[in-house]
């Protein structure tokens, strides 16, 4: 097994499951805000320049969810699934949730809101700003979801947390969940676990010395693929 792991971006559930369930993986550690991601070579691993991408026996994926669900499959051994129909239902749910009904605004604070590189090339804050309205109001869905205890489902992690912990971190930093106190514990708890500990570290890292003054936006290196042209 191969990660492309690049610190600040979802290739961080990869690593933390890997972490978690204590499985051996070769790691390639990428810079997301320069131009490793639209090199030729991992362009012809990942045409879509992002992370993660995870190579397996010929098999490449380079979506966080599917990579979790064939990791679990595969390597799991039945760990962190849960056997009975509903609870499977509902990882699937949160799992698609993640992405589909919350990231996807947070995702407008990050690139309309926050300082360069991280932002794009013409960043619009009223788009950033509606971003987080929106994101903090479907956060409502998980806040009455949750118990006092446990995880998303049940008493023992699931997909469903491995994707949920990189939106819900990142937006527990940034203070977005103050009105929402079972996602603040929720996000406390698990960054309470060893494994996710070693997975974020680098992106704690990157945090502290990614925003500088002569920063450009990451977009920029976009312009030499051809291919996208």
């Amino acid at each position: 097994m191969k990660l492309h792991h690049a610190p600040t971006t979802r290739s961080f559930r990869i690593k933390w499951l890997l972490e978690d369930l204590g499985l051996p993986y070769e790691e390639q550690v990428h810079n997301f805000y320069n131009e490793d991601r639209v090199a030729s070579d991992y362009l012809e691993i990942n045409p879509g320049a992002t992370y993660p991408a995870f190579e397996d026996d010929g098999l490449v994926l380079t979506e966080s969810g599917a990579i979790i669900n064939h990791i679990l499959r595969k390597y799991g051994q039945g760990r962190l699934q849960p056997t009975d129909l509903a609870s499977q239902v509902l990882v699937d749910q949160w799992m698609f949730w993640s992405e589909g009904n919350f990231a996807i605004y947070q995702r407008y604070y990050w690139d309309h809101l926050t300082p360069p590189p991280a932002c794009v090339t013409d960043p619009i804050k009223a788009v950033g700003e509606e971003g987080v309205k929106q994101a903090i109001k479907y956060s409502y869905q998980a806040e009455a979801a949750l118990r006092d205890t446990g995880y998303m489902v049940g008493d023992d992690l699931t997909g469903a947390d491995f994707m949920l912990c990189f939106p819900f971190f990142l937006g527990n930093l940034g203070g977005m969940f103050e009105t929402r106190p079972k996602i603040r514990a929720y996000a406390k708890r698990i960054a309470q676990r060893p494994a996710f500990q070693l997975a974020i570290a680098d992106t704690m890292d990157a945090l502290k010395t990614l925003f500088t003054p002569d920063a450009r936006s990451f977009r920029v290196h976009e312009e030499t693929v051809t291919i996208w042209k």
